[in-house]
Order: structure tokens, then C-alpha cells, then sequence
């Protein structure tokens, strides 16, 4: 036994060493030779062939269990999972248009996921659409740290009776349920997203970020009271090196003057609270669209009444679907409450 501080400064003959037993001072030097000749050194064990363990279950065709997912997954996989579970039901064109690829590699994407239970695949009305199941749903949910019970309860695309056919009455999740009863409108939502991405990559832009309505919402303060905006998408778009923010609507509905007033009012109240550009770092612009021109003629006349009344200047285009199939979301399509002429969305 030595003290520390001895041991590092002292050589190999500095007394030091003392035995718990004794009270002889010995050097290093010393007790060395001690326990030479009472013992033998310590030998490293020659190296032995090492027998290589059990090929893992997932090697040997069985499914694997859930922990290995995370690394047994590649990134263009777990993309497609995050899209997939963003926007349930997406058909298999519009998937390619978000990551940008062509059909063959979608499907060569949505085959490994469907051969490990994590996504599921349905035609309906003649279109092949897709949606996690339960697996991919806690999947994501416990990367996330989110709850998988409520994930689930939400989102499931599981079916209520198995033997019942299959509809929108007969699933499972809340949200999935809601989105296929009202397929219409979340295809249009999809289709211009898909179109968008497109039209920017031909362009030199690019769609860097498209977020579904349950990330699009956004919750501000304006007199003390809490108020909320529940768009359609949030996206923003990186075109001429800048980033452009922008909240889409696609509007069905809303047709009377009165309706269009009472959907225009938390954009009137969440730009009059200065909160847009704190909150993105750009304005961002409000993209509406219709499935005819009339309507979309009378929210451009609601919205300069609202705006000369309440002194507010909120940034919204204004389109419908005949038009936008014509130009595309970045051509000449949209129409302003400043400006009756057509013109691009941004810019």
C-alpha cells in the first residue's frame, strides 16, 4: 500500500510499499522480487477461435422485432413512413411526387414496407391508396415518445369488424375514418401538394417542407383571449435561395358570404397579432382554393370588405381547381384582393 501522491512522483527504489501486515518500508524494486518468489506473473491466454452466434431472426426470413426496425430500415424507407403517416390514404403517384421518385422505386419502397407489416395498401375508387397499420403507427409513435394508444385511436387504418367490408365506417382510428369519408377533398389537399413538388423541382425550387393540418395549426393570443388557425397544410417553398411560407385551403363549403367571413376571421386576427413573421421568419402567404371560380370570386370581394374594416392587410391568393389544372400551383393562377389580373402565388 501507497499513497497516491507518492506513487506517482516516486521511482522504483523510493521506499514507499508497505504491507497491511507490516511495518517494513520496501521500494518498488523490492516488492517485485517478494512476489516472484512466491508466485509466477499473470499470462494473457492464448487466442482460441470464437464460435459465431445464431443467425438473428430476421436473417432467416421470420419477421423482427420491433427494436430492430430503427436500424434495419433505410432512409428512403423511413421517409416514405413519415409521408405515408403525414397524409393516410395518399395515393402511390402522389407518394413519388413528394420524395421524388419515379413509380418503380415507390413501389419497390412500399413493397419492403407492406412485407414488414407497416403499411397497408388499398384500391379504392380505383386508385391504390396507402396507410400505416398498427405496427407503423408505434413505429413512429415511440420515436417520437409519443403515446401508441393514442396514436393508434387516431390513426388506425385497422378495420373494426374483419369481416365486414371495408369503408370508412369500419375503421378503426378517428382521424382515418374522417379523412376517407370526406376522400374528395384529402385527394384535392394531396394532389396539389404532389403537383406543387413537381412543378418546383422543374423549376430549380423545391418543396422543402409540407405539413399536415395536425402540425399546421398554429394557436397565438390576440386581447388576452386564445385563438387558433386549423389550415389544410403548411408548406414552405425554397425558390429564387429564399424560403416561402405558406398555409393552403382547400375550401368546398364554403359558399355563402356569411361562411367565407367566418373562415376568413382567425387569419384576420392571427396577422393582426404580428405573430406570422415571428413565428416563420417570413410572412407567409394564404393560398385558398375552389372547385369553381364563382366562389372564389366572392371570398376576394369578403376579404377587401374584412380588410378595409379592420385596417388589416392579410396576403391571400385565391384559386380554383379549373384554373390550377391549367397553370399548375406556381403558374398564373392565382388572384388577390389587391390585384383582379392573374398572377404567380409568390413573388
Amino acid at each position: 500500500i501507497a499513497l497516491e501522491r507518492d506513487a506517482a512522483s516516486g521511482s522504483a527504489e523510493a521506499r514507499i510499499w508497505r504491507a497491511p501486515s507490516g511495518a517494513a518500508v520496501l521500494s518498488l524494486t523490492e516488492v517485485v522480487n517478494i512476489a516472484r518468489a512466491g508466485g509466477q506473473w499473470a499470462v494473457e491466454r492464448a487466442p482460441a477461435r470464437s464460435v459465431a452466434p445464431r443467425p438473428l431472426a430476421a436473417e432467416r426470413g421470420a419477421r423482427e422485432p420491433d427494436w430492430m426496425l430503427p436500424v434495419r430500415l433505410k432512409p428512403a424507407e423511413k421517409r416514405s413512413l413519415d409521408l405515408i403517416g403525414d397524409w393516410p390514404w395518399i395515393r402511390t403517384d402522389h407518394l413519388g411526387s413528394l420524395l421524388g421518385v419515379e413509380r418503380r422505386r415507390v413501389s419497390q419502397l412500399t413493397a419492403g414496407l407492406e412485407r414488414r407489416d407497416l403499411l397497408a395498401a388499398r384500391r379504392i375508387e380505383g386508385r391504390r391508396r396507402l396507410a400505416l397499420t398498427d405496427r407503423g403507427l408505434a413505429l413512429l409513435a415511440r420515436r417520437d415518445r409519443a403515446s401508441v394508444g393514442a396514436a393508434r385511436k387516431r390513426w388506425s387504418a385497422a378495420l373494426v369488424g374483419p369481416d365486414a367490408p371495408f369503408g370508412w365506417r369500419n375503421l378503426r382510428g378517428r382521424r382515418t375514418r374522417q379523412l376517407l369519408r370526406n376522400l374528395t377533398h384529402t385527394d384535392a389537399v394531396h394532389d396539389f401538394l404532389a403537383t406543387l413538388a413537381n412543378q418546383a423541382r422543374s423549376a430549380g425550387s423545391a418543396l422543402t417542407q409540407a405539413d399536415p393540418p395536425q402540425r399546421a395549426s398554429r394557436y397565438f393570443r390576440l386581447d388576452g383571449r386564445l385563438y387558433s388557425l386549423q389550415p389544410d397544410a403548411f408548406g414552405v417553398l425554397r425558390c429564387d435561395g429564399r424560403d416561402q411560407p405558406f398555409f393552403l385551403e382547400w375550401e368546398r363549403r364554403a359558399i355563402r358570404p356569411s361562411t367565407m367571413a367566418q373562415r376568413l376571421a382567425p387569419y384576420m386576427r392571427y396577422y393582426a397579432a404580428k405573430r406570422p413573421l415571428e413565428d416563420h421568419g417570413a410572412v407567409p402567404s394564404i393560398l385558398i382554393a375552389f372547385e369553381d371560380g364563382l366562389a372564389a370570386d366572392h371570398l376576394l370581394r369578403v376579404t377587401r370588405e374584412r380588410q378595409q374594416m379592420l385596417a388589416i392587410r392579410v396576403p391571400i391568393r385565391v384559386s380554383n381547381s379549373d384554373a390550377l389544372s391549367e397553370h399548375g400551383p406556381l403558374g398564373t393562377a392565382w388572384r388577390s384582393a389587391d390585384r383582379a389580373t392573374l398572377s404567380r402565388p409568390f413573388g
